[in-house]
């Protein structure tokens, strides 16, 4: 993959965002990260990794990917538009060891409102549809479920899946059932859809990542703990710009928080950038070891300080 191939396709993808009103973070060139970059517009948060193959993402970083999001209760997208020497095609989401895929023209569609009816799987192509519309059609026709069943060339046990939204429905019987019931039954796919949780609290409480004793770093598995014993959820990442997320729900705080070593190269970056993901993501930004002059809105602490906080109050009322 050519850097300029994937400079471009990132810059539309977040061209696209800021077209459609989203507010994006500061692009993460720190360090190895999983996602680019945040994105946020009022209730819909995203993670998004822009690649130009599909196959050039990990499965470790599809993974941490779809953990990160779903520590912030929100979406995690892949922006691709080559799958090995396959191009995707528009209007199709496609699948990354777990997480959504769609295409930089699908992304440009979907933050304009118009949004995917395919879903692409190993197994072939498929639609979600509106079973109570089928039901409620079939009713208006007196079919019975056998005879429709018949009339479009499926099981009786397939339809009344459909009917109950408990099956997936392939191309080929969804076009035979609206051309039968003379109905449109495919819904749109909204894959930014996601409910934030306006408390905090993070959706993945018992994932291994949250256990600070599963942290290699020392210093910061000594952090998380001390979080820990304040009464805070802890989350460390893997690859992202900032080392942990904690949760703090009956304060209704979140924040973000990197280590900064002594000696890090492209510590200021990295700050920048963690102070740009926490005002998208609206979490406040912790920064832990050294303090790095010129960065506004960061709350800098050293483990001393941590270590002589008696309780979590001192740490909520710094960070508030």
């Amino acid at each position: 993959m050519k850097p300029v191939e994937r400079a471009g396709a990132l810059d539309f993808a977040k061209a696209a965002l800021r077209n459609a009103g989203f507010n994006v973070s500061r692009t993460c060139t720190s360090r190895e990260s999983c996602f680019d970059f945040a994105a946020r517009k009022e209730e819909t948060l995203v993670f998004v990794k822009v690649t130009r193959n599909i196959r050039d993402v990990s499965r470790s970083d599809a993974v941490e990917l779809k953990t990160v999001a779903d520590c912030f209760s929100c979406s995690s997208l892949i922006v691709s538009d080559v799958n090995g020497e396959e191009s995707l095609s528009s209007d199709t989401i496609y699948s990354r060891y777990g997480t959504h895929v769609v295409t930089s023209k699908t992304l440009e569609d979907m933050v304009h409102g118009t949004h995917p009816l395919i879903e692409a799987t190993p197994g072939g192509y498929y639609v979600r549809t509106d079973g109570s519309k089928i039901r409620e059609r079939r009713h208006e026709l007196e079919l019975s479920i056998g005879k429709l069943a018949s009339m479009v060339g499926v099981s009786r046990r397939a339809l009344y899946g459909y009917e109950k939204d408990m099956t997936r429905v392939s191309v080929t019987a969804a076009y035979q059932l609206a051309e039968t019931l003379g109905v449109p039954i495919v819904k749109s796919i909204n894959v930014l859809e996601n409910n934030i949780d306006n408390n905090g609290a993070p959706k993945i409480n018992d994932h291994p990542n949250n256990k600070s004793h599963n942290v290699g770093n020392h210093f910061l598995r000594h952090v998380l703990e001390k979080l820990g014993k304040f009464g805070w959820d802890v989350y460390a990442t893997n690859r992202s710009p900032f080392d942990f997320a904690a949760f703090r729900p009956r304060a209704r705080l979140r924040l973000i928080g990197g280590v900064v070593e002594e000696r890090e190269e492209g510590a200021t970056d990295r700050v920048e950038e963690i102070a740009s993901l926490g005002k998208v993501i609206k979490a406040k930004p912790v920064l832990l070891g050294r303090e790095v002059a010129g960065n506004r809105g960061v709350t800098f602490l050293s483990i001393d300080d941590l270590e002589k906080m008696p309780h979590s109050q001192k740490l909520e009322t710094l960070l508030k």
